[in-house]
């Protein structure tokens, strides 16, 4: 699929990364410094410049575009260039809504959106009667990410999750993807290779949890 992706911040970064090997990336940064650092760790086109502007949407091949993510800190971003995406025929786009107030614009103009902080708590919920994400959180004090994470680590594989988490509180698989099944893991639930885990993690750990899972032999 050909993607583009607005944002280079934590969560477009990080939905790069879990992306580019097996799909047509292109990441749109206004940051220029962001895009320098990006360019080093991913191979997928970088466009530096605003998503606001038409002329670098139509240089990112936006017609063709199977899915449109913004995912940048500012919602009047997010919002126009959806729309611009929606207008030229993205079949999937989705934004970031940083302000819970400015929901029912999107709305209106259905984009749809995700609110991390609000996605955070959906997750939260369907995990309440495992403790030890609670935990993370309130140790973390609101300073946690959650990583959409590809496993490549052959080391963890068939390993029940109970020992791969081994009581730490730097993250906490909360769903994990095999195949077209969505499961939420118990203490016995194994991981698959190329299995899809959605993790919820401390920033300080986000570096070493994703290594962790992706390395190779």
């Amino acid at each position: 699929m050909i993607g583009i992706i607005v944002g280079a911040g934590r969560i477009g970064y990080n939905l790069a990364s879990s992306m580019y090997e097996k799909h047509d990336i292109t990441l749109i940064e206004k940051d220029k410094t962001q895009c320098e650092k990006i360019a080093n760790l991913l191979d997928c086109y970088i466009i530096h410049g605003t998503a606001t502007n038409t002329k670098l949407l139509e240089e990112a091949d936006i017609d063709n575009a199977d899915f449109f993510v913004a995912a940048t800190a500012n919602d009047e971003v997010n919002l126009l260039s959806s729309v611009y995406a929606k207008d030229h025929g993205v079949k999937k786009v989705i934004s970031r809504l940083n302000n819970v107030e400015h929901r029912d614009i999107f709305a209106k103009l259905d984009i749809p959106f995700i609110n991390p902080e609000r996605s955070a708590t959906r997750y939260m919920v369907r995990n309440i009667v495992r403790p030890t994400a609670q935990r993370l959180v309130s140790i973390g004090k609101g300073d946690a990410e959650i990583l959409e994470i590809v496993v490549k680590n052959k080391d963890v594989l068939f390993t029940p999750v109970r020992d791969i988490q081994n009581n730490t509180d730097k993250f906490i698989i909360i769903t994990i993807y095999s195949g077209k099944e969505e499961i939420i893991p118990t203490n016995e639930s194994e991981l698959d290779y190329n299995d899809r885990i959605i993790v919820l993690v401390k920033q300080e750990y986000m570096d070493e949890v994703r290594q962790f899972f992706t390395k190779k032999d």
